[in-house]
């Protein structure tokens, strides 16, 4: 990405000069240790910046199950936690929640039963025909493990419209708002579900988790695998500690969260997009800056000592 270059350009983030005039380390309100913006264990903010940041409202709850090796500090979660205290909560594994009507439930995980939202919104109002079906998810997802964030499933198939408007999307590195089919003034929500559990952890602790044999969890990992499991479409990552040699369409937490709302504002509510959802990427486009930033000021501490 050249200097200079904003991908969040586009969306409607409220002013982040409280971020920026923050020049010192504080302590959480609750635990008392030293932190910078807010607390990543207790998922609130430092007093300095109460009422300042911005809050998100969302159309259903969001469950993150992160797994005990994730390292808090360098997971995105927490920024969804902060911005939308409401309707997401985060559980350490093994630590699941439970679920009073699981069939309102849906999972990101390319699961065997795996849909995109377009294809879920189809069988809901019984147009899912047989071909669109997927036959086997594991076969057209590819599934590889970040560094220090979740794995989540994303559709791989694509026509030649969709992969040529990404190809664009790669070549400015924006994070750019999906074409509507129609546009419409109204809203109308009839989804499925109320609830969207995501995994946040490399994903060979997502299989770990998945194939435990420890029978404190097994029923409440079970029941997880029998849920609607859901996939994401190609959108590509601006995570930092994106892993070396993998590919960039695979997300953060927030980001995958941010994405999968973007995705069902389209198709379950259906009016333009007004940017509601966007300050979900608050924290992130800021640290995104602070990383590009840094990186900036180290090519030229370097182009300055070479001869």
């Amino acid at each position: 990405m050249a200097g200079g270059e904003d991908p969040f350009g586009c969306l409607k983030l409220a002013s982040q000069e409280c971020l920026n005039s923050l020049d010192r380390r504080t302590v959480c309100p609750k635990c008392q240790q030293s932190r910078k913006y807010f607390c990543y264990t207790c998922y609130v903010l430092v007093a300095e910046l109460e009422g300042k940041v911005p809050k998100v409202k969302l159309p259903f709850k969001v469950d993150i199950i992160k797994h005990p090796k994730e390292v808090d500090g360098k997971s995105t979660a927490a920024h969804a936690a902060i911005i939308a205290p409401e309707d997401v909560r985060i559980y350490t594994y093994p630590i699941i929640p439970e679920f009073s009507d699981p069939s309102k439930v849906v999972i990101v995980f390319p699961g065997l039963n795996a849909l995109s939202l377009e294809d879920l919104s189809k069988k809901q109002h019984g147009l899912l025909k047989g071909k669109d079906k997927p036959q086997n998810t594991e076969k057209t997802q590819t599934i590889t493990p970040e560094s220090t964030d979740t794995e989540n499933g994303r559709e791989e198939k694509q026509d030649n419209t969709a992969a040529q408007e990404e190809d664009v999307e790669k070549q400015s590195g924006e994070v750019r708002e999906p074409p509507l089919k129609k546009q419409r003034t109204e809203e109308r929500v009839s989804a499925p579900f109320e609830r969207v559990i995501f995994i946040d952890s490399t994903w060979n602790q997502t299989h770990r988790i998945f194939t435990t044999n420890d029978s404190k969890v097994k029923a409440q990992i079970d029941a997880l695998l029998s849920l609607q499991c859901v996939i994401l479409k190609n959108h590509i990552t601006h995570f930092w500690r994106h892993q070396r040699d993998k590919p960039d369409t695979f997300l953060a937490t927030v980001e995958a969260i941010y994405y999968f709302l973007r995705e069902f504002h389209d198709i379950f509510v259906g009016v333009v997009y007004d940017g509601r959802y966007d300050n979900l990427l608050y924290f992130f486009s800021f640290m995104f800056q602070i990383v590009q930033k840094s990186k900036q000021e180290k090519g030229r501490l370097k182009d300055n000592k070479d001869p």
